[in-house]
């Protein structure tokens, strides 16, 4: 019975032009969101959502709610519900066995470390896994990817990882700026939004009006995107990441300081290489947006409010960009959705670069020489 599955799975992997897929971790905020973008998906198909075992036959649409109106409830008035969308209803939350039970070939995964087993299981049951997970980002054989710089990486492994919400955003604007000027140090200051947490809730003191720094904090974060960073690019360049969490739902808020090796000629030529940053333009991607990089000059921008949802979310909001300094060669902010580009849809991009380079094009088609990692 169980090599009658395994094979279903793999003839699924190779033939099928529309995949069924799972989502692990489906009630947390990023597999809640994955779940949404998922809906009407042109070659994925939601069958099953699985969340803890304590969830297991509860419809998802209610779990789905409460959740919202818990956050909603802890933080205040300020804090918006993101509504489930129509297609989920009947759906009822399924337990990790009866995934591993099933055929489905495809499982996006939203799981916090601690339950990093479940996805080792489905990689060793034959199953392609994108995950968002910290769960073994940082091992050799392992694909950790951002489409548009390193997108190859993920063509053919089955268990691709993306990074942290923040590397997410930081690759795409560092990515044209390394190509076009050769980078020699960078130092990132990061005012995180609080969804970055998830679902778990900051005591109000901590964050209501407030800013939490976190460096040598739980969360780990600068350690995250250091080391994201690095293993994407390489250790070319000297690098410091200071992060802070801030009292904004949705949309991180970061400081870029650089000293390329090249000098730059005018601010417009740096606006322009990342306004005309598109590596994966001409394999329309469903997830991809027209421009991965919004070029922002309008004073005051970007802010996460106004800026974090260009392109659905997928695509990053640059702005104050400057040579005006007197340690710098160049300076500029950026405004990164955390919850779509920088998770839910930056697995989905890498599933959907997986398929073109298997099922829609060629293989030589997806080896685009504009990526800045091959």
């Amino acid at each position: 019975m169980k090599n009658e599955k395994v094979q279903n799975i793999a003839r699924a992997q190779r033939h099928e032009a529309v995949h069924e897929v799972a989502v692990l971790g489906a009630t947390g905020m990023v597999g809640r969101r994955l779940v949404g973008l998922l809906m009407n998906h042109p070659y994925f198909r939601v069958t099953r959502v699985v969340g803890s075992g304590a969830r297991t036959g509860e419809l998802y649409r209610a779990v789905w709610e409460q959740k919202e109106r818990e956050l909603q409830q802890h933080y205040g008035p300020f804090w918006k519900e993101h509504r489930p969308p129509e297609a989920i209803d009947g759906m009822r939350v399924s337990s990790f066995e009866e995934l591993l039970d099933s055929p489905c070939p495809v499982v996006f995964s939203s799981i916090p470390t601690r339950a990093g087993e479940f996805e080792e299981k489905l990689v060793q049951d034959g199953r392609l896994v994108f995950s968002n997970s910290p769960h073994r980002r940082f091992d050799p054989d392992v694909a950790l990817v951002v489409a548009e710089v390193n997108g190859n990486k993920a063509a053919n492994t089955r268990f691709v990882k993306n990074p942290n919400c923040v590397t997410s955003g930081l690759l795409l604007v560092l990515a044209p700026l390394a190509a076009k000027y050769g980078l020699r140090e960078v130092v990132v200051t990061t005012y995180q939004s609080l969804s970055g947490r998830g679902d778990r809730k900051y005591d109000l003191d901590m964050v209501l009006g407030n800013i939490y720094p976190l460096h040598k904090s739980p969360e780990n974060t600068e350690e995250y995107i250091w080391k994201e960073v690095k293993t994407i690019m390489g250790d070319s360049f000297r690098l410091s990441v200071t992060c802070n969490r801030t009292c904004v739902q949705e949309g991180h808020f970061v400081e870029v300081r650089i000293k390329t090796q090249a000098a730059i000629a005018a601010i417009d030529e740096v606006e322009e290489t990342l306004s005309n940053f598109n590596p994966l333009g001409h394999l329309k991607l469903h997830s991809s947006p027209d421009a991965p990089i919004v070029v922002l000059k309008e004073k005051g921008r970007p802010r996460p409010q106004q800026d974090a949802h260009y392109f659905g979310g997928m695509a990053v909001a640059v702005g104050n960009v400057t040579t005006d300094d007197e340690v710098f060669d160049l300076r500029l902010t950026f405004v990164v959705n955390n919850l779509i580009r920088g998770a839910a849809g930056g697995a989905l991009l890498n599933a959907e670069f997986w398929h073109a380079a298997n099922f829609s094009l060629a293989a030589a088609a997806v080896e685009s020489e504009s990526l800045y990692v091959r």
